[in-house]
Formats: C-alpha cells, sequence, structure tokens
C-alpha cells in the first residue's frame, strides 16, 4: 500500500476514535444542561471538560502533522490508536455512566482524580513521543515553548492527582484551562505564520 493511501487510512481511524471523544463530551454537557438538578454539576467540572474538549479539538488540528511520518509501521499505527484512545478515556472520566455512588460531578472528580490526572499525564508523555515520531524538524518548529508546555502539564496533572482540596482544584481546572487556550493561540500563530 502506498504512504498516501495507508496514510489515509489510519487517519480515518484516529478521527473515529477522536470523533467518539467529541461525541462524548458534548453528550455529556448536553445532558446537564437538560437535567441539571440531576447531574449536581460544577464549574471546576465544566472547566476540565472544556479544557479536555479543547484539547481534543487541537490535538486533532495538529494531527495533520501526521504526513511528517515517513515510515508507518504497525507499531507506529498501534501507538497513534492508543494515543487517540486516550482521549476519549479522559471524556469518560469526565462523564461517567453512573454518578449514585458520588455527590456530583465535583465529587466524582475529586474521588477520581488520580485517574483523571494520571490520564493527562500520560497523555502528556505520549505527545513528546508523538512529536519525536514526527522527527526532528517538528521538535524545532515547537521551539522552546513546548518541553515548557509538556513540563506545565506534568506539574499541573500532579498538583491534581495529590491534592483533594476543593479550593485548589476550583482554581487549578480555569488555570489550566486558560492556559490550554493560549498555548494554542500562540502555537497556532506562530506554527502558521512564521
Amino acid at each position: 500500500m502506498e504512504t498516501d493511501q495507508l496514510f489515509l487510512h489510519i487517519r480515518v481511524v484516529l478521527s473515529i476514535i477522536l470523533g467518539l471523544g467529541i461525541t462524548a463530551h458534548l453528550q455529556g454537557i448536553a445532558s446537564i444542561i437538560q437535567h441539571p438538578g440531576r447531574y449536581k454539576w460544577s464549574w471546576m467540572h465544566f472547566g476540565w471538560v472544556f479544557w479536555s474538549l479543547i484539547t481534543i479539538i487541537t490535538f486533532w488540528w495538529w494531527e495533520a502533522r501526521l504526513t511528517e511520518v515517513h515510515a508507518w509501521t504497525f507499531g507506529t499505527y498501534l501507538f497513534m490508536v492508543g494515543y487517540c484512545s486516550l482521549f476519549f478515556m479522559l471524556a469518560a472520566m469526565l462523564f461517567p455512566a453512573d454518578l449514585s455512588d458520588y455527590a456530583g460531578y465535583e465529587d466524582y472528580l475529586i474521588r477520581r482524580r488520580t485517574w483523571f490526572f494520571g490520564l493527562i499525564a500520560l497523555l502528556t508523555l505520549m505527545d513528546l513521543v508523538d512529536t519525536q515520531l514526527k522527527g526532528a524538524s517538528r521538535w524545532h518548529a515547537l521551539g522552546l515553548a513546548y518541553p515548557i508546555h509538556a513540563a506545565i502539564v506534568l506539574a499541573v496533572a500532579g498538583i491534581g492527582a495529590a491534592t483533594a482540596n476543593r479550593r485548589l482544584q476550583s482554581i487549578l481546572a480555569p488555570a489550566a484551562l486558560i492556559y490550554q487556550i493560549l498555548y494554542f493561540t500562540m502555537e497556532y500563530f506562530t506554527l502558521t505564520n512564521g
């Protein structure tokens, strides 16, 4: 199979997985809008929902750079499927099928924080590998801001996993959301206009 055809096939599979993650977010948001009293939403939870949604959308946008991967192997393909699947898992963690054991989304997120922030840390580490797959030119294009970004996200994940303090968690979520928006905006304009 030619590289272009193989990449098209791989891109379709990855798009399906990422699309399911976006769908899970949108269904979760819609269910909260439809039944706000039933799901006991919180701003902290919504901060992480929007952070996750923006992260998936921006990841999908930047994965157009997968054309920079010249040697597709089955191992590379499996890595990318696993990586994209973690985005779906993040969405599933934010919107569990059953909240009956919890006082609401905020309580759920605080009590399951090790899993949630562990997924964020794993996604960040896998992003480093993903960037490596694209080669030295990709690292060079991203510049010093990229490893600093990875370190910041890993620190946020570590803090989030370590503390059950609701006040700190309520600060962490919007701070991470604002940072993610600023980082993507900076990278988008730097890489598309530079």
